[in-house]
Parts: C-alpha cells; structure tokens; sequence
C-alpha cells in the first residue's frame, strides 16, 4: 500500500480518509481515486456523508441584535432602539412623536413611547430569530439621529429671533 500525504499540512492520510485527521482538510479529489483503486474498495454511505458535509461551505456565525440593549436605549432616547436595530427611518418617527404626542396629551405621548420599547425589543428579536433581515446602521445615521433634535433646535430659535426681533422693534418703535 502507498502512503497518501494530506496536500494541506503534508501528514500521512489514514486507508480511506475522506478528511486529513490532523488538519481537518478535505482530501482531494485525485488522492481519492488513487487510494480506490489502490485499495480496491467502493465508497460506503458514511464516507459520501462525511464528504457531503466537509464539502459544503462552512457558512459565518449569524449575526444577532440585543434585544435588551435596543429596549434600554429607546427607554432614555425614543427611537434610538429602531436606529440601532438599522431603521432610521422609523426612529426618526418615534423620535418626532413621542415628545409631539407628550407635549398636547401626555397619555398618547406615553402610549407610543410604550410601543417604541416594544417594537424596538420585538424588531430585535425578530433579525435573532431569523425571520428578519440583519441591518448594520452606519455612523452616520448614528450621529444624524442624535444631532437632528439638536440642528432643529436652532433652526426653531434661528427662525423665532428672525419672526420675533423685528416684532419687538416695531412694538418698541410705536
């Protein structure tokens, strides 16, 4: 019998190996042949097995979202939790309504910051349990949701001193 050699880590193959036993390898095509016929023997169900499985990719580890990580940051910022599970969109949207819907009746307001925690948790469990897509949200969509209240707060006071100066001249002048 002629010893086999893995093409990978050079070792010795076992008679019949469909994989090297020190660095896990398929073996090649070729040295499957060759060890067929040098050994006269036909493949047996477990050997097609094993090569089925050491054949397929081996595919990444699925990427998971914190289902409690998303509810704690959409209980101190609303919306934070939907931007972190990659739905900026719907951030923004929390982020508007909550303070809206707080401000003219605070039991609305409360009420859909509620259904933000629960959907920001339930959208993250949703990507764990693979029945939704895995959304990375950029830096960028990060920082634009955490400046956006900022820049509307001075466009609001840029737009009220340019309403309410010349008001106050006018008034002042009469």
């Amino acid at each position: 019998m002629t010893a086999n050699y893995c093409s990978n880590c050079g070792e010795p193959l076992k008679e019949n190996a469909v994989v090297c036993s020190n660095c896990g390898r398929p073996v090649r095509e070729q040295d499957k042949t060759q060890e067929k016929a040098d050994t006269n023997q036909s493949y047996t169900e477990e050997t097609a097995k094993a090569e089925k499985v050491y054949e397929t990719p081996r595919s990444e580890p699925a990427k998971t979202k914190s289902a409690f990580f998303a509810l704690i940051l959409s209980f101190f910022i609303p919306g934070l939790g939907q931007v972190y599970n990659g739905h900026f969109w719907r951030g923004v949207f929390f982020m508007f309504v909550v303070p809206i819907g707080t401000i003219f009746l605070i039991i609305p307001g409360i009420a859909v910051w509620v259904w933000g925690l629960y959907d920001a948790y339930t959208e993250s469990e949703a990507v764990n349990r693979g029945e939704k897509p895995f959304i990375e949200p950029t830096v960028w969509q990060i920082i634009g949701f955490l400046l956006l209240p900022i820049l509307l707060a001075l466009a609001f006071a840029f737009l009220f001193a340019i309403i309410m100066v010349p008001l106050a001249v006018l008034s002042y002048a009469v």
